[in-house]
């Protein structure tokens, strides 16, 4: 992820163990999702869900755009359900997802673990993302 800077006031902790991908990584071409991490949050807890987007070309909407989706799961290997989806619409953004505890385990009851999937749809341009969780602040 992004270092902070002086110029960047509104840094956000970040911690590598809660990290679902690494903005650094290799840009996607196709639809992909990442390895599930362990969810730390109960209900009495709130995280959000950082995620970091570069620009990409080709975006057109609703035929041709990625779609970055939160899912999480009550066991690692289980099916995971949608706790949050949204488009990107091509330019360079930052993302924060609330997830505070109780809205998950309404979703997905004792929600165990999450991940990012992104979903591309028709030809847009290779993604470049990177996402994690941090504690809400």
């Amino acid at each position: 992820m992004p270092r902070s800077t002086i110029a960047n006031r509104r840094a956000i902790l970040f911690d590598k163990s809660l990290e679902l991908r690494d903005f650094a990584a290799t840009a996607i071409s196709a639809s992909t999702t990442e390895s599930a991490i362990a969810y730390p949050v109960t209900k009495l807890k709130a995280y959000k869900c950082v995620v970091d987007v570069a620009a990409h070309t080709g975006y057109v909407a609703t035929t041709a755009q990625w779609d970055i989706t939160i899912e999480a799961c009550a066991t690692s290997g289980g099916t995971y359900k949608t706790v949050k989806t949204f488009t990107v619409i091509g330019v360079a953004n930052r993302f924060d997802v609330p997830l505070s505890g109780e809205w998950v385990d309404d979703i997905v009851t004792d929600a165990a673990f999450v991940r990012v999937k992104a979903t591309k749809t028709g030809a847009p341009g290779n993604l470049t993302y990177g996402a994690f969780l941090a504690p809400c602040s």
